[in-house]
């Protein structure tokens, strides 16, 4: 017998999604039925998910919706993300008359509050958004609604620990937290390409300093850029606010039908090789020791400039601020440098337009595998991070979600080593701020707009 052997669960929609939903919860012990838009499709959804299945399961069909609904606890929705198809569905729900099912949808980004209007019993309504695919991914979200029920939520969080999976909990806002958490390193990067950097050496420096398994730019690819150019035109929509505006690229991208990897072409090309291929084509290995006299800072003010002209010998300068395009002294190598999951990691600054020739010697002294990369402030890798912080930062200050749910979720979500709230942590909030106003300074865009809870934060700290 398994945890949840005395719940039956409904899941309609039988993609992907559903099915693999349908598998946890069969293999969990409860009793599934499911159901797709006709009984071709059901019957097929059912034979193929029988099929993806590593051990027998127990999996019904049902005829319709209602049929599926009568006698469950738990429906789960997965069909399109479309709110028109699922208001219809939720109608057929509503029908059938069962007055203490629990109504999950699991997507992404639709209104949970608006899908609760749909039902006709806000109160019941929660979201559960699994994460692709559903058997090996760790982390559901559970949605709660502005109406939805507080025993309902418990109940979904109960389910999920019964799965053997961990639950974050999200109040419903556009994207909840991982897709919104990520929002800016995904426009950050395809920005970063529109300014002239390479897409293989943005995500081997994502790779190399903060240890994501895959690249941003690869990641859209494989999901497919008109997924995210959609999800992108709906937050733009929904918070109407500019820092959420879709990249024109992007659309460039979408509107030519090269829209990633399926289309064997979006952010690379796909006929030239694999994209871990050409990331590891521009990362350059050290070759050994030698001694480097190297000055860090996160600011590029007059005193910064008078010492770092001081300092003689082989001198670097470790910053990503964008002022130093314009101060830095001759003779002066520009580096970034990350201690990454394999050990020292450098953006080496590589700017002919700017005048500025690589330090590959100072990363080579350091001992450290790095990446050429362009004098654009915040360079790559503390623009990324710093941006995804300042998100993650948001959504504790709108009390979306706690700090310790964001962490847990970019962990679990995103395979990341260390959530945005653990980086900041790490880093002070100080330096976070710094450099989100040194972006702010450097392009005038509100994009780097800090949020007010770092702001005093760092306030804080100070004192």
């Amino acid at each position: 017998m398994g945890e949840l052997s005395d719940l039956r669960v409904a899941v309609a929609g039988l993609g992907p999604m559903g099915r693999g939903i349908a598998r946890v919860f069969a293999q969990a012990g409860a009793a599934v039925v499911i159901v797709d838009a006709d009984a071709e499709t059901t019957a097929a959804g059912h034979a193929k998910l029988l099929e993806e299945a590593d051990s027998p399961i127990d999996v019904t069909t049902a005829a319709s919706v209602g049929d599926a609904v009568r006698e469950a606890d738990l429906f789960v929705e997965a069909i399109v993300e479309k709110f028109e198809a699922k208001q219809a569905l939720l109608a057929q729900v509503r029908a059938a008359g069962n007055t203490g099912l629990v109504v999950a949808s699991n997507t992404s980004s639709l209104s949970i509050g608006e899908l609760g209007r749909a039902y006709g019993d806000p109160s019941r309504v929660v979201g559960m958004h699994f994460f692709n695919p559903p058997t090996k991914m760790r982390l559901v979200e559970i949605i709660r609604g502005a109406r939805t029920a507080p025993d309902i939520v418990e109940r979904a969080r109960a389910w999920v620990a019964g799965l053997g999976k961990t639950a974050v909990l999200c109040a419903d806002s556009p994207n909840f937290i991982v897709n919104r958490v990520c929002r800016p390193l995904y426009y950050e990067s395809q920005l970063l390409v529109t300014q002239g950097v390479a897409p293989a050496v943005i995500d081997a420096a994502v790779k190399g300093a903060l240890g994501h398994r895959m690249g941003p730019l690869e990641l859209l690819d494989f999901t497919g850029l008109h997924t995210h150019l959609g999800s992108s035109e709906t937050a733009l929509r929904e918070f109407g606010d500019p820092r959420y505006r879709p990249i024109p690229l992007t659309r460039q991208l979408v509107r030519a039908g090269t829209t990633g990897r399926a289309a064997g072409r979006g952010y690379y090309d796909y006929s030239a090789g694999k994209p871990r291929e050409a990331q590891s084509a521009v990362v350059r290995r050290p070759a050994g020791p030698e001694e480097v006299t190297v000055y860090r800072t996160n600011t590029c003010t007059p005193s910064d400039v008078a010492a770092l002209r001081e300092l003689e010998g082989r001198v670097a300068l470790d910053s990503s601020h964008g002022g130093w395009v314009e101060h830095l002294p001759a003779g002066v190598g520009w580096v970034r440098l990350h201690r990454g999951g394999e050990g020292l990691f450098a953006e080496v600054v590589a700017d002919e337009v700017a005048g500025i020739e690589p330090a590959y010697d100072i990363a080579d002294a350091l001992g450290a595998a790095s990446v050429p990369v362009l004098a654009l402030p915040g360079l790559v890798v503390d623009r990324l991070g710093w941006t995804m912080i300042n998100e993650a930062s948001t959504l504790v200050e709108e009390q979306i979600a706690t700090a310790e749910d964001i962490d847990l979720a970019l962990r679990l979500g995103m395979n990341h080593p260390a959530g945005p709230l653990e980086r900041l942590a790490e880093a002070g909030p100080a330096e976070v701020l710094a450099g989100l106003r040194g972006l702010l300074e450097c392009f005038g865009d509100p994009r780097y707009r800090p949020a007010q809870l770092l702001v005093r934060q760092a306030a804080g700290a100070a004192r």
